[in-house]
């Protein structure tokens, strides 16, 4: 048994030497970190210190020579700004809408031809044309207006064959004006009319309704005075 304890107690001896060796091992490392550490922080410092001198410099003479520079392009824009105002009132709009489209070429001149025809042809049938004509006329304007929307499209892919410029927006500006908005008008004033013409239709048969019942009133009238008289003679 001594001789177990004698060697227990050996073996715990080596195990603190060993444990001290590793803890100045591990005391001197930390050591020689911190140090670098140390080092590594001064020499940000000075960087860091360095960086702000340059950028105080910089600022410095950004601020003797920017605003300058600032104002100049302020004004600068606020001219183009001023130059590139779009029109205000529905006038400038109608006259920036004129100024756009070259009324000289064949293409608007076609299409102000067709809108020619169209108003003719609609006065002709509202003054002369019977009700199944005037709706078939009407039907097919209104197939035209549906399809704006495909004309538009077309005119946008095929503008360079038949203009000098593409009017063919995404929008249809251009051809809703020029071409849906007459035909619309057109339609609109037809409708307006035959609901004229039947109003007058209707005042004229309720003008008749009237007379043929004064006339009916008058023939009673008649009969009985004519029945009156027969009594008065055969009495």
């Amino acid at each position: 048994m001594a001789s177990y304890f004698k060697s227990l107690s050996d073996d715990m001896e080596k195990v603190a030497h060993v444990l001290e060796d590793g803890y100045q091992i591990l005391s001197g490392a930390a050591t020689q970190m911190g140090e670098a550490s140390s080092s590594n922080i001064h020499a940000a410092d000075s960087t860091a210190a360095d960086f702000d001198g340059d950028e105080d410099i910089n600022l410095e003479d950004f601020e003797e020579y920017g605003s300058p520079l600032m104002g100049m392009a302020d004004s600068v824009m606020s001219d183009i700004m001023s130059y590139q105002v779009g029109p205000q009132t529905p006038t400038e709009q109608i006259q920036a809408f004129k100024a756009a489209i070259t009324w000289s070429e064949p293409f608007i001149q076609c299409l102000l031809a067709f809108q020619a025809v169209v108003i003719i042809t609609a006065i002709a049938l509202t003054k002369k044309g019977g009700l199944y004509t005037r709706m078939g006329f009407m039907i097919i304007l209104a197939i035209i207006v549906r399809l704006a929307e495909r004309l538009n499209v077309m005119g946008n892919s095929r503008w360079k064959e038949f203009a000098t410029q593409n009017y063919f927006d995404r929008g249809g500006i251009f051809i809703g004006i020029m071409l849906c908005a007459p035909l619309l008008c057109v339609c609109f004033g037809m409708l307006f009319a035959m609901f004229r013409e039947a109003n007058t239709l209707l005042v004229d048969v309720k003008a008749m309704k009237i007379k043929a019942q004064q006339e009916q009133q008058q023939k009673k009238k008649k009969s009985k005075e004519e029945e009156k008289k027969r009594r008065k003679k055969k009495d």
